[in-house]
């Protein structure tokens, strides 16, 4: 698995399906915006016709194609550091939370908007989230910076055997985000051709189709670095910041089953959470280095 980890994750193939974010991101979009030409004069079922209404619509399929390549980063950094998996955990629910503003926009009919307008509301807290995130992915940027300013190693353990583990867990994880991207394909496919879902679990909100699933195996991942962290440290401030973005996590998956404005509250109070809890770490770190010295 550590050999799996190593050629799927090598600067090289990283590179690689980088570029071929962009390439199938460009076509995507085209294509989306064709289909939505083509619906005008024919009827076409895509998802019900939600992606097909509106031109801006187009803007789901490009950023849905550079979500995936994040959630690649975000396995990738995963067994390197546990603030840098988190820290891109936010990023892919700011971009989720922006794509969901398109979204939102073209549910609204401008020439007849009124304040309280559900659509209007929905698209203002959705626009708040949005801000607040990048906001605390800044804030945790800084935060990042000042613990390695006092020297400490960010989830880092000097055993080579650990070390192996987490890459093992984050093929694993890749490879159950295969599994898991073609199992949605294919419920997609049945569902637009008899109506009913593979997999009676499964549905076609487009907000949270796959994101969910993933974030479940997320949390599992996360939970047994944990252990195996506890295993060889016994560092409490390590270990309770460790459980702290695990808690982390657990909210921005609840978010995904929540309804607004309380999916957008879990993300925020996750976002604090694990704010907080890096905060006190570099606390923890600073009087450290100040003993020690």
């Amino acid at each position: 698995m550590s050999k799996l980890y190593s050629f799927l994750f090598s600067v090289e193939n990283r590179a690689k399906l980088e570029r071929l974010t962009v390439i199938l991101a460009i076509v995507g979009f085209f294509a989306h915006l064709a289909l939505i030409g083509l619906a005008q004069f024919w009827p076409i079922e895509l998802f019900g016709g939600q992606l097909l209404q509106n031109p801006i619509n187009a803007i789901y399929t490009p950023f849905s194609f550079i979500l995936i390549f994040e959630i690649y980063l975000l396995i990738f950094y995963l067994p390197r550091s546990f603030s840098t998996s988190l820290l891109k955990q936010f990023e892919v629910i700011s971009l989720i939370m922006v794509r969901r503003v398109f979204g939102d926009i073209t549910n609204i009919n401008f020439a007849e908007i009124e304040i309280s307008n559900p659509g209007f509301i929905k698209l203002v807290i959705d626009l708040g989230a949005v801000l607040i995130m990048a906001l605390a992915i800044l804030l945790f940027i800084k935060a990042k910076n000042k613990l390695k300013a006092y020297g400490q190693p960010d989830m880092d353990p000097s055993e080579q055997r650990f070390n192996s583990l987490k890459r093992q867990v984050s093929a694993i994880l890749l490879v159950l985000l295969g599994g898991i991207s073609l199992l949605h394909l294919v419920d997609f496919a049945v569902v637009q051709f008899t109506g009913e879902h593979l997999v009676a679990s499964f549905n076609n909100d487009l907000d949270s189709i796959f994101y969910k699933d993933f974030f479940t195996a997320l949390i599992l991942a996360d939970v047994l670095i944990l252990l195996l962290s506890y295993a060889l440290s016994q560092d409490y401030f390590k270990l309770i910041r460790n459980t702290g973005f695990v808690i982390t996590t657990v909210l921005l998956r609840l978010s995904f089953g929540a309804s607004q404005p309380f999916d957008v509250l879990l993300i925020i109070t996750g976002a604090l959470f694990g704010y907080l809890m890096l905060l006190m770490y570099i606390g923890y770190s600073r009087e450290t280095q100040d003993h020690k010295s």
